[in-house]
């Protein structure tokens, strides 16, 4: 009898763990990732429709990773783009909640979860690379009391020190930034006890880079930070390009070279965020503050506003579009201003997250226009006259060009050039959402990301 209760047990056990699932992480694959997806329509002149990806998924090694809750958990499942089968499923059973997932490189994305624990994955083997844990953070306690609200504590986003990347997680009031190929935490913000106003309230990873805003008042030069007073883009700053270089002209295509709109980058004193003289050793109030993604050190700081969605240029310097409409290149490492030109075709554009950047052009669309400029000195690459669209996204990798023309169309172009190469009408509004390994994502109104190649 004994032995029937047993066997009995052991049977229920199994089912049991069979139907609830084991406690702890795993990754189940379910097939080869096929990576690089090579379709059809890849790389010639027409827009091609080679596939749709879940709208919240992210994208990488031709891999759409997307979170998903369950009875036991929460888990990520990465589907191939090729075809839209499960690839692999990451699971977490019985653990703690998953705050997000971000695309560290072209082939790996980090899991965040709630507990601390950071993982990150291989999406095209669907292969577990590091497993790491960070400390709770000083506000760890309250966001567990107001547990509905949590979500707002953390943000998550990526930063670089030369070739490798970081991972920029700010969680219950305290910054820590790991190390993309360990996981390790290179270094935390504040350093040390402090009180509410060097709290982090919003961290952003650009480049080399981590933009930090605290709940401090506004700044202060007479404060004693040591990170020195704002200043503007004094007389002298830009390089005065002369007006139309380099331009394109080709009818056929509607790029445009105006003459009056290519010039160079102006000088126009004072206008923009603060930006300090170097780093320093006071004390004092510190309401945004750039730090090196490398180590934490405080470079300068800036007065909030436009310079909070900054594009990284790729070599040490940060694009943004200021509140008056203008083109900014400042240094990363210290603030200092490069250029500034004015835009046209309506002058309004979003923060420098919307731009394309590839292949020494930066490339913005205003309401009705998509101008391309040098990244070197702001000269005019060649410019294009659009529809009117809310979208402003531009997606480019430096041969092809990706833009909303109006509400429902796609545009291909030229990124060298600005020449158009294709166009596509699409069944409702549609937002360019992002691009990898020559293959675009289109956000398409109540619907999933069409790709295109």
């Amino acid at each position: 009898m004994r032995l029937i209760h047993l066997l009995s047990g052991a049977v229920a056990s199994v089912l049991l763990l069979g139907l609830v699932g084991v406690p702890g992480e795993i990754v189940i694959r379910a097939g080869d990732a096929t990576r690089p997806w090579r379709p059809a329509g890849l790389g010639t002149p027409p827009i091609d429709v080679v596939g749709t990806v879940s709208a919240t998924s992210q994208v990488v090694g031709g891999v759409a990773v997307s979170g998903r809750w369950g009875l036991t958990g929460d888990s990520l499942t990465g589907r191939r783009i090729s075809d839209g089968g499960v690839a692999w499923t990451y699971r977490n059973d019985w653990g703690d909640d998953l705050v997000g997932h971000v695309v560290l490189d072209d082939r790996r994305l980090a899991a965040v979860w709630r507990d601390g624990r950071v993982t990150l994955i291989d999406a095209p083997e669907g292969r577990i690379v590091w497993q790491t844990g960070m400390p709770p953070g000083p506000g760890h306690e309250a966001n567990r009391v107001y547990d509905e609200e949590w979500g707002a504590a953390w943000e998550i986003s990526v930063a670089r020190d030369g070739s490798v990347p970081v991972l920029v997680i700010l969680h219950e009031g305290r910054l820590d930034v790991l190390d993309g190929r360990t996981g390790a935490v290179r270094w935390s913000y504040p350093p040390g006890p402090a009180g509410s106003c060097q709290v982090p309230g919003a961290a952003r990873g650009v480049g080399q880079v981590v933009l930090v805003s605290g709940n401090c008042p506004g700044p202060d030069t007479g404060s004693g930070s040591g990170l020195g007073p704002s200043t503007g883009l004094g007389a002298g700053a830009g390089p005065g390009a002369s007006a139309g270089a380099g331009a394109s002209a080709d009818a056929g295509a509607g790029a445009s070279a105006d003459a009056g709109a290519g010039a160079g980058a102006s000088a126009d004193a004072g206008a923009g965020p603060g930006a300090g003289s170097g780093p320093g050793a006071g004390t004092g109030p510190q309401p945004d503050v750039v730090l090196s993604a490398a180590d934490g050190r405080p470079l300068w700081r800036f007065d909030g506003g436009a310079l909070w969605h900054a594009r990284d240029l790729g070599d040490g310097r940060l694009a943004y579009v200021d509140e008056r409409g203008r083109l900014n290149v400042r240094r990363a490492g210290d603030g200092k201003p490069v250029w500034r030109v004015p835009l046209a075709g309506g002058g309004e554009a979003s923060g420098g997250e919307s731009m394309g950047v590839s292949a020494g052009l930066v490339t913005v669309r205003t309401r009705t226009q998509v101008t391309a400029y040098r990244t070197a000195d702001g000269s005019l690459a060649w410019r294009r006259d659009l529809g009117d669209t809310w979208s402003d996204t531009v997606l480019t990798d430096g041969v092809h060009t990706y833009v909303a023309e109006d509400t429902r169309t796609l545009a291909k172009l030229d990124a060298r050039t600005g020449r158009l190469i294709d166009r596509h009408r699409f069944k409702a509004d549609i937002t360019p959402a992002w691009m990898r390994d020559g293959l675009a994502g289109i956000s398409v109104l109540y619907g999933d990301d069409v790709v295109v190649g």
